[in-house]
């Protein structure tokens, strides 16, 4: 659904709470109302932050108005960032295809050293901008040299010291050294310098680039004459270089893949309640959260004869459990139908029941009826093998017992019916006057 449709959805929603969508509500039956429309409990983190929202623009009440516009604002900044998460695992795939591409070409062409370096290694150096501390006026370069091979930034004024100039060497044994010298017109002319340093391949193995800001020092190092903000990446194997760099992007995307699926999460769960859920079983909860008329919670309850009847129901319910588990002593598949129907119901309509638990009641169910299997078999598997005369009279004593147990739950099973009818045209008839 989109926002539009989003929207009037939840005008119809809640119209069952109140028609007055600008009437103060509680946060507490807004909740309940959410749970109700929703099958199930709302998301309570969610819902807290649009409550803490709604309180920040200065209201102390909530109206179904204010909850619907925060509710409307939060789906738009979700999507927005799924809009912006998508975008990245495009970039990032493409990315990974690319690198994909080279490696396959770079596995049978890159050749190395004995030192195990690519031929084609080389280090890269960006130089930012500095910042000098020694006296002058004339502009200032920033010199790069490895082995015999020197390269200049140009110079710029000390009132803007940015250059933004990369730099490449050719790197053949790891053991180089690169230096880095700033000077001005003066300096050079009297053949100082303005601040100097080198650079160590070994801190740059893991062929990552690194922002690092340098002191250059005097030609003593002890004086810091200058600082100088440089990016320096050394590639010694490509190969390893890509395989890194698409281990990486393929992990960036799984991450980004779980943050995008978080957010997909996060809307359903917003709008969960303001969705068509065919066959849904509605929970008519008008009589217990509305606002204009301010029905009492839990009138069924709080009547004194309902209450009786509940726990006269309660109390048959107990003894056709037992019933059932004595039975089960003679005729075990009456719990294995139990668990047969709690099953189906499971796996028929799981997308609507709490999976974890019924998971689990079916497993306590299975594990409670293996262990009357179990039970069954030590009494009748020993006297029917031996023939035993035994064996028979006890089968006979079973069937009376049977036969008895029977008539019992027969009688308990109409009178819950019963109740059951009286209860549901009770709701029927509170409902409707």
């Amino acid at each position: 659904m989109n926002k539009d449709e989003i929207m009037k959805q939840a005008v119809h929603i809640f119209n069952k709470l109140s028609t007055d969508q600008q009437q103060p509500i509680s946060k507490e039956n807004l909740l309940k109302f959410l749970d109700s429309q929703s099958n199930q409990e709302y998301d309570r983190g969610l819902f807290e932050q649009m409550y803490e929202k709604i309180i920040k623009t200065g209201s102390q009440q909530i109206t179904i108005q204010k909850f619907i516009t925060i509710l409307i604002e939060a789906l738009k900044s979700l999507e927005n960032k799924i809009s912006n998460i998508q975008t990245q695992i495009q970039k990032q795939t493409k990315l990974l295809e690319d690198d994909k591409q080279i490696l396959n070409q770079l596995q049978s062409q890159e050749k190395f050293n004995s030192l195990k370096i690519s031929l084609d290694s080389k280090i890269r150096i960006t130089v930012h901008d500095a910042n000098v501390k020694f006296p002058g006026n004339g502009p200032i370069a920033v010199i790069l040299g490895c082995d015999n091979i020197i390269q200049s930034t140009r110079t710029v004024s000390r009132q803007n010291l940015v250059w933004e100039e990369k730099f490449e060497f050719d790197i053949k044994t790891g053991k180089e050294e690169i230096y880095i010298v700033i000077l001005d017109q003066d300096l050079k002319d009297r053949q100082e310098i303005g601040g100097q340093t080198t650079i160590n391949l070994q801190d740059y193995y893991d062929q990552k680039p690194q922002e690092k800001t340098l002191e250059l020092k005097d030609k003593y190092n002890v004086v810091t004459y200058s600082t100088i903000r440089v990016r320096v990446q050394w590639i010694h194997s490509y190969t390893k270089f890509y395989n890194e760099s698409i281990q990486e992007q393929s992990q960036n995307i799984k991450n980004l893949e779980k943050d995008l699926n978080e957010y997909k999460t996060y809307v359903k769960l917003l709008i969960l309640p303001f969705e068509e859920h065919k066959d849904k079983p509605q929970k008519n909860m008008l009589s217990e959260y509305s606002t204009a008329q301010h029905i009492q919670e839990n009138q069924l309850i709080n009547n004194t004869s309902n209450l009786q009847e509940l726990k006269f129901a309660f109390i048959l319910s107990l003894i056709y459990l037992f019933a059932t588990i004595f039975a089960n002593l003679f005729k075990t598949q009456f719990l294995d139908s139990i668990v047969v129907f709690q099953s189906l119901i499971y796996y028929l309509d799981n997308d609507k029941l709490q999976q974890q638990l019924h998971i689990k009641v079916i497993s306590l169910m299975l594990a409670f009826s293996l262990i009357l299997d179990t039970f069954w078999l030590i009494i009748y598997t020993k006297p029917w093998i031996s023939n035993d005369v035994l064996f028979f009279q006890i089968e006979h004593a079973f069937q009376i017992y049977e036969v008895i147990t029977q008539y019992i739950l027969f009688g308990i099973k109409v009178n819950i019916i019963n109740l059951l009818d009286y209860f549901n045209l009770y709701l029927c008839l509170h409902l409707l006057f």
